[in-house]
């Protein structure tokens, strides 16, 4: 990585979204990201200009949260910039008019350099695609859900361990509707989602569902007193 470079004009300081923070974020980390020639890894074929990613990849590499990443994304393919199509797990990301941002320099700096190039993107690509494969089998990031809370971040990816484990795995949509879920669940506690989480693993459930204990904990009337009594 530290020896691959790319070419970043400074008409890009005229760009529409280059005063949004966020969505200018995503496009370089785009451009930073996509691949220099064709290829395939685990079968999914790319071409240059284009690289294998998810929403929680992306938002992990760009300290983003994943809603900010797809509205980025959406924003960058409104106006021309991008496009990318989306399987169950992964997504397909192109830049569009590659050559055009990086390929004049590719071609001069391949031919003083050729031989010590091809090594070093060869390299490039291929610990790219290892990070890519330990962090879709979760060996490697922390606080990929959560970056503000370690444990609780924890407890979401055991979950989402869980699902696959019950073959029933999450979508990009499907984790952030059940992070939503989980925050109306417990009000924004996040001790109080760990129990969410932890409640649904033990009983085996599909779902994520308001604690028992919530319930059971809940004051008793004076009438409800009175019959126990």
């Amino acid at each position: 990585m530290a020896d691959a470079f790319i070419k970043l004009h400074r008409k890009m300081l005229d760009w529409e979204w280059y005063d949004d923070v966020n969505t200018c974020r995503v496009f370089i980390h785009c451009l930073l990201k996509a691949n220099w020639k064709s290829g395939s890894w685990h079968g999914i074929s790319y071409d240059p200009g284009q690289f294998i990613t998810s929403l929680p990849t992306l938002a992990v590499e760009t300290h983003l949260s994943i809603q900010q990443v797809r509205t980025a994304l959406a924003h960058l393919k409104s106006t021309g910039e991008i496009t990318d199509y989306q399987q169950a797990n992964y997504r397909v990301i192109t830049v569009k008019s590659w050559y055009e941002y990086q390929g004049d320099n590719r071609q001069s700096n391949r031919r003083s350099t050729d031989n010590q190039q091809a090594v070093n993107r060869q390299s490039t690509a291929d610990k790219e695609y290892k990070e890519y494969k330990e962090r879709e089998e979760g060996k490697e990031v922390k606080n990929l859900y959560y970056p503000n809370d370690e444990k609780l971040d924890k407890a979401f990816a055991d979950y989402v361990d869980y699902r696959k484990k019950i073959k029933k795995p999450l979508t990009d949509r499907g984790i952030e509707l059940t992070i939503k879920r989980l925050e109306k669940l417990s009000g924004g506690d996040n001790d109080k989602s760990i129990r969410i989480i932890e409640q649904s693993i033990v009983q085996g459930w599909q779902g994520l569902f308001e604690l028992h204990e919530a319930k059971e904990n809940k004051p008793q009337s004076l009438y409800d007193k009175w019959m126990n009594a």
